[in-house]
């Protein structure tokens, strides 16, 4: 049996902890790099030159780990989205496969939608 993270356990609620992480980190960077950019000069902000720099190295690590998670669940929400904006029941047919996985890795309320989705275009048995 494979030990299961904390990242893991997070599912169905992923893309939101990536996104909620993705936005503080990119505030974060660009807070500390407009203070490295305007304010170091000035007298009564010179003092947060250093915590600025430490600051944007932090950020910039935090996004290198929370962006491309999000990237990659957020596109994934938006093929479901997609696929269940299809009205044609034939086209919905074809893409189910990509639909079930984003489904499965999303979890969650995604999970549900999807399934409610299938059975209403009779796609899914109950």
């Amino acid at each position: 049996m494979r030990p299961v993270g904390w990242w893991e356990n997070q599912h169905g609620n992923q893309l939101r902890i990536s996104g909620t992480a993705t936005f503080a980190f990119s505030l974060l960077t660009v807070l500390s790099a407009l203070q490295l950019m305007f304010l170091q000069d000035s007298p009564d902000f010179q003092e947060y030159t250093g915590a600025s720099i430490v600051l944007i190295v932090i950020g910039g690590i935090g996004l290198a780990i929370s962006a491309p998670a999000f990237i990659n669940l957020n596109a994934r929400a938006k093929t479901l989205e997609a696929i269940m904006n299809t009205k044609s029941t034939s086209e919905v047919r074809k893409q189910r496969g990509n639909g079930d996985e984003a489904a499965r890795i999303l979890g969650g309320g995604h999970q549900q939608a999807w399934n409610s989705f299938l059975q209403e275009k009779g796609l899914k048995k109950r």
